[in-house]
């Protein structure tokens, strides 16, 4: 376990959409340089809980309990207010890795928008900062990606390229839903190196969900287990039913 203080607590957290509970009593804590995996069966929970804490995902309800970033309530934020604040700290990396881009507009174009929305672009230094955040990926040659399309790349480069805008952004906290499982077994170990290396490089606290309990224990300082919207601290070592 890190530690580093805390960034985000959850509390006895339910939540579910229209009125119908998906998750019961969620309580975690992620701290700084900390890597969070949640594993779990296909509609245990997981992916809402990540679309509970961003607060942006239309449909989404909180019933009771809290979710605090840096000691403020997500839920006691108005909506416009929210969706600024959790994206200023917050990004995501979705499952698919086309999720993340429009495939037929130029990355540069990409980046240079999204930087642009959040008050993190520089022209000056647009091409360094992105240069320094490729090579802390693996990625090569900057320019010539930028001027690329994602139709034109495979998915582990385009999984690759979205957590590189993440860094870019600059937020403190790195949500992903099951970010590998759409990659074949090479590209997956690479990517999940680069995950599992982003809290040192970066200083970035992960919350990661999975069905892949190896990938987990290879990931992360803590592992839990979401059964039926229920969330438990997984044992170190051992089997664990899902």
């Amino acid at each position: 376990m890190k530690n580093g203080k805390p960034l985000l607590t959850a509390e006895n957290l339910c939540a579910g959409y229209n009125g119908t509970r998906i998750l019961e009593n969620v309580s975690f804590t992620l701290h700084e340089k900390e890597i969070i995996c949640i594993v779990g069966i296909s509609g245990s929970g997981k992916s809402t809980l990540l679309k509970a804490i961003m607060g942006t995902f239309p449909g989404t309800e909180i019933y009771s309990g809290d979710i605090r970033l840096s000691g403020v309530s997500l839920p006691s934020l108005p909506a416009r207010q929210l969706a600024r604040f959790t994206t200023e700290h917050i990004g995501m990396v979705f499952q698919s890795p086309g999720a993340s881009f429009n495939p037929i507009r130029s990355y540069r174009q990409q980046f240079t928008e999204t930087l642009k929305s959040h008050g993190r672009y520089n022209p000056e230094t647009f091409f360094a900062q992105v240069d320094e955040t490729f090579g802390k990926l693996g990625l090569t040659d900057t320019r010539r990606i930028l001027s690329l399309c994602p139709y034109e790349m495979s998915g582990g480069m385009n999984q690759r390229i979205a957590i590189a805008l993440a860094l870019l952004m600059k937020q403190e906290i790195l949500l992903s839903d099951e970010p590998t499982s759409a990659l074949d077994a090479t590209i997956q170990l690479q990517v999940a190196k680069e995950l599992k290396n982003l809290p040192e490089k970066s200083g970035i606290s992960q919350i990661i969900v999975t069905h892949n309990l190896a990938l987990a224990r290879f990931l992360a300082d803590k592992v839990y287990i979401m059964r039926e919207g229920k969330l438990t601290l997984a044992p170190e070592t051992g089997e664990v039913v899902l």
